[in-house]
């Protein structure tokens, strides 16, 4: 069974990558005025260091949710979210280069753009992965943990 201790690291994790979601949006939403230097080396910190640890905590929990002995389809779902991860990671760093304080300032656009892509991306990530357990994973779910899911899942359709 899959209790709500199971998963409080998971959307703890989730609900710290969607306060940064949130700080990189008002970052798009401000452009063409950049972040000041504090916020801007705070952005590049978290992205730098959040989202290795973030993937490599979820990955552990993920593989043994959707285990090919627990799970029969569960390898495809893993293979999707990996894929998505390391999107990510790539997309975290190009944001790095970006918003380092010092680089070569992009056109707001493009530079609005990444952004947009990583965070609406990130968002729609953490949804699939938190709708995927709820729905493969839902027989060996608590209802606790079922509740957690779902009010997750709330939080994430309200962003």
């Amino acid at each position: 069974m899959i209790d709500e201790i199971d998963l409080i690291a998971l959307l703890i994790d989730h609900a710290e990558l969607a306060c940064l979601c949130d700080m990189l949006e008002s970052v798009a939403d401000a452009l063409p005025t950049l972040p000041e230097e504090d916020d801007a080396a705070w952005v590049c910190r978290e992205l730098e260091n959040r989202l290795p640890t973030h993937e490599a905590r979820e990955r552990r929990f993920l593989e043994t949710v959707f285990a090919p002995r627990t799970m029969p389809n569960g390898e495809a779902v893993l293979d999707r979210i990996r894929c998505r991860s390391v999107s990510q990671v790539v997309q975290a760093q190009d944001l790095v280069a970006a918003l380092l304080p010092g680089a070569s300032p992009l056109p707001a656009t493009t530079l609005g753009y990444m952004l947009r892509c990583f965070f609406e991306a990130c968002r729609a990530d953490m949804a699939f992965e938190e709708l995927a357990i709820l729905g493969l994973a839902e027989q060996r779910l608590t209802s606790a943990a079922r509740t957690l899911l779902r009010d997750s899942l709330d939080r994430h359709c309200r962003a």
